[in-house]
């Protein structure tokens, strides 16, 4: 495992931790279909994930890996029942969306759209995980197993399940190791292209949930 520290998120980490969410996130294939121009699309994120780690902070849970004083990896994470965001908490964050609003003018509807899609299949019983990103010249190292791991060891504490979405398919196989499993719901990134990219959604049965599960169902598998 990498030498990084696993700390919670303070508000002096947001402006980098954004900006690793932004990079990590990127490539992924929902991003790149609503955010096309690649120059842009960093400081586009990057503003979308400063909203993300304030509100989480308050009405969340936010963890970060850093070596050093180098933060490089961060992940949001929200209890049952605290997301969406209320008007109320949009409301403060009004700064931040005139600031994605003016980085993303034509593609504002595509995010606010895909805002609206992902909300409205978040499940009240279940911790929603937001986002989580590694920095690109760091992963393949351990980095994202240490989040997922001190978000799971979260969820795990409090005797729920877990939910989260991602665009990306490579993602998939990544988290059914650790428990995670395709629900049959997904939706199109962009409803003109209906061929994908697609929102594929995940859920994480709570402990007790899967412990009722019988051996013979179980599938073990190792991780890295």
């Amino acid at each position: 495992m990498p030498p990084d520290r696993v700390q919670p998120l303070r508000r002096a980490h947001i402006p980098v931790a954004a900006n690793v969410l932004a990079a990590a996130l990127a490539d992924d294939p929902g991003y790149r279909a609503m955010l096309p121009d690649v120059r842009r699309r960093i400081p586009e994120l990057t503003a979308v994930y400063r909203m993300t780690l304030a509100d989480a902070l308050t009405h969340g849970r936010g963890v970060v890996t850093t070596l050093g004083d180098v933060i490089t990896g961060a992940a949001a994470v929200y209890p049952p029942g605290t997301y969406p965001m209320t008007p109320l908490r949009w409301g403060r964050r009004a700064t931040g969306i005139v600031r994605l609003a003016t980085l993303a003018r034509e593609h504002s509807a595509a995010l606010s759209r895909f805002g609206r899609v992902t909300s409205s299949g978040v499940p009240t019983d279940a911790w929603y995980v937001e986002a989580l990103g590694v920095r690109p010249d760091l992963q393949r190292l351990g980095r994202g197993r240490l989040l997922i791991d001190a978000v799971l060891a979260m969820v795990d504490e409090a005797g729920d399940a877990s939910y989260l979405e991602t665009t990306n398919p490579a993602n998939v196989d990544y988290y059914a190791l650790r428990g995670y499993v395709r629900t049959e719901a997904r939706m199109p990134v962009v409803p003109e292209t209906p061929e994908g990219p697609w929102i594929l959604p995940m859920r994480r049965p709570s402990a007790a949930a899967r412990d009722a599960v019988p051996t013979s169902e179980n599938t073990v598998a190792a991780v890295d």
